[in-house]
């Protein structure tokens, strides 16, 4: 048995496996959607659709290629084109990174709260900090109460 021949397999990205194709080795979209990510992907993809979600990815990459290359250009000099290059691939890597979890976050919201999605979420969690300052507000009272009691029996 030749060991260094030793195949190891990983599981398709949640897209391929959604879109129930084979997911090649070098697939652009399993870095932002792994196999662990499955169950919050086909929620973003009830909502949004995988060949939208696909499109958004890509648009993503085609816009930050084209402004920022033109804005880095206009406001530094630049020296070493290969380093910009790097930073441009990291940059791109970082908006794709936060586009992706805020698909699979918004899929996530409309599956927990299927009538308002992410803004019920919100509503729901400002209802709530209300509710917590109102709390807050009465216990502080009271605070003072007691103080004022205790002041007077001394």
């Amino acid at each position: 048995m030749d060991v260094s021949r030793v195949n190891v397999n990983r599981a398709p990205c949640a897209l391929c496996t959604t879109k129930n194709r084979r997911c090649p080795k070098n697939c652009e979209f399993a870095p932002y959607f792994p196999a662990e990510k499955l169950g919050e992907f086909e929620s973003a993809h009830k909502l949004f659709g995988t060949p939208n979600i696909m499109k958004m990815m890509r648009l993503v990459s085609e816009d930050e290629n084209k402004g920022m290359l033109a804005s880095l250009e206009s406001s530094i000099l630049i020296e070493n084109k290969e380093m910009l290059a790097s930073f441009e691939s990291s940059k791109l890597i970082e908006n794709q990174d936060m586009l992706a979890s805020s698909i699979l976050m918004e899929g996530d919201a409309w599956k927990k709260d299927p009538m308002r999605g992410g803004f019920g979420i919100i509503q729901k969690l400002k209802w709530q900090i209300e509710l917590r300052k109102l709390y807050l507000n009465e216990l502080k009272e009271k605070i003072k109460v007691e103080k004022e009691k205790t002041e007077l029996r001394l």
